[in-house]
């Protein structure tokens, strides 16, 4: 069986995400690999030159391996799990993680919004679900006030 991939960052959505995938894991002895990704900035002046461009994305990628850490923590999981830094877009990075991965599962949170807002506001959720290539999970906001685990 592949990985299980979790979808985390800083969202209760994304907390209550993470409780599933550990659960999945678990049932399944299955690796559980964490990805964070970090949208990727421009600093003006910075992002034009090579070298600048360079010392941007190892500052954005550590700050997201400072944020998996963080979250891996605060679930108790700290170096139990793979942690995956990626700078991108969101969804097209977690597809491309599993892709890579041969995941079996993505796990990924909710926002909990409703057609309309995500509608307008586009959702990584249904991206992911549109386009990873295994089957998709996804946690809405308190679904972990009703897990088993």
């Amino acid at each position: 069986m592949g990985p299980i991939v979790a979808s985390v960052d800083d969202s209760a959505g994304s907390r209550s995400a993470l409780l599933v995938a550990g659960e999945l894991a678990a049932a399944f002895d299955a690796t559980l690999v964490l990805v964070h990704v970090a949208p990727r900035t421009e600093a003006p002046g910075v992002s034009t030159a090579p070298a600048g461009q360079q010392r941007l994305r190892e500052a954005e990628l550590e700050d997201a391996r400072d944020a998996l850490r963080r979250i891996a923590s605060e679930a108790g999981l700290g170096d139990e799990v793979e942690q995956r830094a990626e700078i991108g877009s969101a969804a097209d990075r977690v597809v491309a993680v599993c892709t890579e991965l041969d995941a079996s599962y993505v796990v990924v949170g909710s926002r909990g919004r409703g057609g309309l807002k995500s509608a307008v506001l586009g959702s990584v959720s249904g991206s992911v679900a549109s386009n990873a290539p295994c089957p998709v999970v996804i946690v809405p906001p308190h679904a972990a006030e009703n897990s088993s685990g």
